[in-house]
């Protein structure tokens, strides 16, 4: 989970919001475990996003430092247009993996390799977001 001074502050870098949006993962590294869950496309719920990472519920137990590629598209729902960000294909890497039962776990996972581009669009849909929920 994310790490707090000890005063309980907060010590991640960048933002994140709650999101329900669904994301494809691929095991990148280490073989041994691509190899025994099957090298191919896995469907997740991404449950909060910042430029940094997102965090994801899975049916996968994946240990911490597995390099994951990571596929996803936002969508912003606006007063009569759908504005949709990427597709983004981002390297990333397990941070942490909290059991949650019932063949549950959340995966808190850092980017490692992210273009410029996509860093970019993250950044306009999370501002969108925050923009929209805030009140006048």
């Amino acid at each position: 989970m994310p790490k707090k001074n000890p005063l309980g502050k907060e010590k991640r870098k960048h933002r994140r919001i709650k999101v329900n949006l669904s994301v494809i993962y691929r095991v990148a590294r280490p073989t041994a475990l691509r190899m025994s869950i099957g090298n191919h496309e896995t469907r997740a719920t991404m449950l909060d996003l910042s430029i940094g990472g997102i965090a994801v519920l899975t049916n996968y137990d994946i240990p911490q430092g597995t390099q994951l590629l990571i596929k996803f598209t936002l969508f912003s729902v606006e007063t009569e247009d759908v504005i949709f960000y990427g597709p983004m294909n981002i390297s990333g890497e397990v941070r942490y993996n909290m059991p949650l039962g019932a063949n549950e776990y959340r995966l808190g996972i850092y980017f490692k390799h992210i273009d410029k581009e996509d860093q970019e669009q993250i950044a306009q849909f999370i501002k969108s977001q925050i923009a929209h929920f805030l009140p006048a």
